[in-house]
C-alpha cells in the first residue's frame, strides 16, 4: 500500500530528487545535461511551486520504504503529471494507485495530461486503465490526455 506525503521543506525535496532519479530511465524529459549542483537547485525550490509528493510504501501499517514520487504540475489551462516507482517497487500495481492519486488531486476543471514513453508498456497500460487516452506522439513519446467520463 502507498501513503502520499506532501513535500514541504529542502530536505524532503532533496529526497524526492534522489527517487526521482532512481526512476530516470523511465522519464521522458532528460535531465542529462543538467549537473547535479543545477539539479540540487531546481529541487530546493520546486516545492514552493508544484505539488510533489513522496509516494512511501507501508506494510503492516509502518512505513517500509519511499518506493516513488508524484508532481502535479499546473501550466496554463492544464495539469502535467509525472510520477514513478523505484524498480524493487514496480509491477505490483503501485503505479495505478500513485497516479490515481495525482489525478484525484487536480481540479477537474482542468486538462491532464502526462508523457509517457512509447516503450513503456507497463506504465502506458494503467494509465490506459485509469482513462488516458493519446493525444499526440512523437517518435519516442505519447502525450495523454484523461478522459473525465473514465470513471475514476
Amino acid at each position: 500500500m502507498l501513503v502520499f506525503k506532501r513535500v514541504t521543506t529542502e530536505a524532503e525535496a532533496e529526497i524526492l530528487r534522489t527517487i526521482r532519479n532512481k526512476c530516470a530511465s523511465f522519464m521522458t524529459r532528460s535531465t542529462e545535461e543538467i549537473s547535479p549542483e543545477q539539479q540540487k537547485a531546481w529541487f530546493k525550490t520546486a516545492f514552493k511551486k508544484y505539488e510533489l509528493y513522496i509516494a512511501y510504501y507501508v506494510e503492516y501499517g509502518a512505513v517500509v520504504v519511499d518506493a516513488g514520487f508524484g508532481v502535479i504540475h499546473l501550466e496554463p489551462e492544464q495539469y502535467l503529471l509525472t510520477g514513478g516507482l523505484v524498480p524493487e517497487y514496480r509491477d505490483k500495481g503501485l503505479g495505478k494507485h500513485l497516479f490515481k492519486f495525482l489525478v484525484d488531486n487536480c481540479n477537474k476543471q482542468l486538462l491532464i495530461r502526462l508523457e509517457v514513453l512509447k516503450s513503456n508498456i507497463r506504465a502506458f497500460k494503467v494509465y490506459e486503465s485509469l482513462g488516458f487516452q493519446v493525444d499526440g506522439e512523437t517518435d519516442k513519446i505519447y502525450t495523454m490526455e484523461y478522459k473525465y467520463d473514465s470513471g475514476i
